[in-house]
């Protein structure tokens, strides 16, 4: 019994520290071709600029571990976001609504904005930024993409400093 005990600390003592020395395996391998529609639905339009940082994560993944790899990137706007593309809140929402369209330039990021969403907030077709495309509704336009053999990432939105101070 005491020969047991004295097996079973050691092994608690010494076993125990080697999973603290074990790295987390990095699985850095992305696909040589993709497609990926991001899913804009959200309340709050200010949530775009986190939604875009999820784009811009995408696109750093690729220029760091596949820089030869292509990829096509697609948003659909089809909640309260599609505010931020009314011109008259580019004032507004000028900081995000810059960078989304220097992104369709720089790597070809095509926007698709809901235009049932857009009435319902009473925007006007022609009071849409010219860098987007109008689609009749972005459910639709989501399951066309899908079709095509895009990727649907959700955009879900979070505060994670508040998990960050919890910590």
């Amino acid at each position: 019994m005491k020969k047991f005990l004295t097996v079973l600390i050691f092994l608690l003592i010494f076993g125990s520290s080697s999973f603290s020395q074990e790295k987390a395996p990095f699985d850095s391998t992305l696909p040589d071709k993709i497609s990926a529609v991001f899913d804009w639905t959200f309340e709050d339009p200010k949530d775009t600029s986190m939604a875009t940082n999820f784009i811009s994560n995408f696109i750093k993944a690729y220029d760091e571990f596949n820089p030869m790899g292509e990829y096509k990137i697609a948003v659909v706007s089809h909640g309260a976001d599609v505010l931020i593309f009314a011109k008259s809140n580019y004032e507004k929402y000028k900081d995000i609504v810059d960078r989304l369209k220097s992104m369709t330039k720089s790597y070809g990021i095509k926007i698709y904005v809901c235009r049932n969403s857009l009435r319902f907030f009473g925007i006007k077709e022609e009071d849409v930024q010219p860098f987007v495309t109008i689609v009749p509704a972005g459910v639709v336009q989501l399951a066309k993409l899908q079709q095509e053999g895009y990727k649907l990432v959700p955009a879900v939105v979070h505060d994670l400093n508040k998990a960050k101070n919890q910590k």
